[in-house]
């Protein structure tokens, strides 16, 4: 049997069974590696990862059997020594998944994709009898992050290509695109999204060309139950007035001031809603000298509306800088959900606005978005002073994408959200997490953030980790904002 198996894998090269697809080699490997189908030389095993008796019906159970698996090659595979002549050799740049590392006589594996920019990582999927790096199981089928070109930086492993493949990866089956034209349609793709077959009678309306005043917007929305849409400074674009008739708003909160949001954009919101002259304004500006006073007039907004009885609120308040996005975009989803506000504060001290905030709001305990670079250890230990040791936390990471990692899990693990259908938007640009975040705050799953270019690495961890309870993503935005690679790498990851 051996011998038959070994003279089987020295088969001179031939073309594949049928032309194959990036999407169709992945799923392939995928199932595989699900399998945990456990290493053998002269074991076989089917498409399903089922283990079979004959060489005739199944891929030898090592390395390069699985990559014959994976491409379609003739049952039970060709060799590490044959392999190459299925396919092409390409440049590192020009990797794609399903290609192929190999290291002729050695190993072979599946590419799956990049990790992130540094292109210094990549997916695996393949068969490995080493212990040396995955010891539960002890060896078997495998999908791992693995250094390029492989481990110990072994540069006899070389990428190839299969002949003939086709196409790219379809990521639509994993991926809901949550975008338009331009940012205000995305932001209403994003309300479509949230209130699909609903009405809001209030709709929070936000510059789409600045983001300081409306980083409190996501609570506020909580508050009032409706989306937050995006206008231009100067005239509101007609989609988003289109969706503020289709929700049958009476009412919309402009947040920032006239140098944000002009006097004509409020002027224009009564024909907009259909007021008439016996009816109240059809919109309320909140708008301070600066963003920290926006903030706290937004949280005191909140504090009144649901004092009203519109929604209830913790007395929990997040903390976040006031000298960039990111964090607080991270958390909108639970300052939806929970009607939390975002509290800004320069980074180095607590301001006379957000200590302001606390007060009226009653506040009882405070979390912190990002770290010490953020927002200050200062400002940490002021708020201790005001609510005691154990009424304060902070959420960070390494970088932004990681921090809006921890407030996810925080999300999931403490606030009730769920990972299905998570949202996910640019790290770099605020438009589309905007309206993103209430988005998935009204749908109950939290916002990620990545680079546009490829998937950040610890994103795709998650998804990985979490692909049943996750199923699809939502992308904010179009392909300029969450590139193809990017979206691809999703669907890899939940497939």
């Amino acid at each position: 049997m051996v011998t038959l198996a070994l003279a089987l894998a020295l088969v001179p090269a031939s073309p594949a069974m049928a032309a194959m697809s990036r999407t169709l080699v992945m799923a392939r490997a995928t199932t595989w590696a699900d399998a945990v189908i456990p290493y053998s030389q002269i074991g076989w095993a089917d498409l399903d990862g089922t283990i079979v008796t004959s060489p005739s019906a199944g891929w030898r159970r090592d390395c390069s059997g699985m990559v014959s698996m994976a491409w379609n090659l003739p049952r039970p595979g060709a060799s590490t020594r044959t392999l190459a002549g299925y396919a092409e050799r390409i440049e590192k740049e020009a990797l794609q998944p399903g290609d192929m590392m190999l290291k002729e006589g050695s190993h072979a594996l599946i590419f799956g994709g990049w990790v992130d920019d540094s292109r210094a990582e990549y997916w695996a999927y393949e068969m490995s009898s080493s212990t040396s790096q995955r010891t539960d199981p002890p060896d078997g089928t495998v999908r791992r992050r693995t250094p390029y070109p492989f481990w110990s930086n072994d540069v006899g492993y070389l990428p190839y290509r299969l002949k003939g493949i086709t196409g790219s990866i379809d990521y639509t089956p994993y991926v809901t695109a949550v975008e338009g034209l331009n940012r205000y349609a995305t932001s209403v793709a994003a309300s479509r999204q949230a209130f699909a077959d609903g009405s809001a009678s209030t709709v929070v309306l936000a510059s789409g060309e600045n983001w300081p005043d409306a980083l409190g917007a996501a609570a506020l929305a909580g508050a009032v139950q409706g989306p937050v849409l995006l206008t231009r400074p100067g005239s509101i674009p007609a989609e988003v007035q289109a969706e503020i008739r289709r929700l049958g708003a009476s009412e919309v909160i402009i947040v920032g001031g006239p140098g944000a949001i002009s006097a004509d954009v409020e002027n224009a919101l009564t024909a907009v809603v259909g007021s008439t002259a016996a009816d109240p304004p059809p919109a309320m500006r909140i708008g301070g000298s600066d963003r920290y006073e926006t903030s706290r007039m937004i949280a005191a907004e909140v504090a009144r509306r649901t004092a009203e009885g519109a929604r209830a609120a913790d007395r929990t308040v997040f903390i976040a800088t006031g000298t960039s996005f990111p964090d607080a975009l991270a958390a909108s989803p639970i300052a939806y959900a929970h009607v939390r506000p975002i509290v800004l504060t320069p980074p180095d001290v607590l301001g006379a606005d957000a200590r302001s905030s606390l007060e009226g709001l009653e506040a009882t305990s405070a979390v912190v978005l990002g770290g010490p670079a953020a927002v200050s250890a200062d400002v940490e230990a002021a708020l201790a002073e005001m609510l005691g040791d154990a009424g304060v936390r902070r959420l960070s990471g390494f970088d932004r994408y990681r921090t809006a990692l921890a407030i996810a899990r925080y999300g999931i693990d403490e606030c009730g959200l769920t990972y299905g259908g998570l949202a996910l938007a640019n790290g770099t640009g605020f438009p589309d997490a905007l309206a993103g975040g209430v988005m998935a705050g009204q749908l109950g799953t939290p916002l990620l953030l990545t680079p546009a270019e490829r998937l950040n690495g610890h994103v795709a961890d998650l998804l990985s980790a979490n692909r049943v309870a996750v199923g699809h993503v939502r992308c904010l935005g179009g392909t300029a904002a969450i590139g193809t690679v990017a979206r691809e790498t999703v669907a890899l990851m939940l497939q």
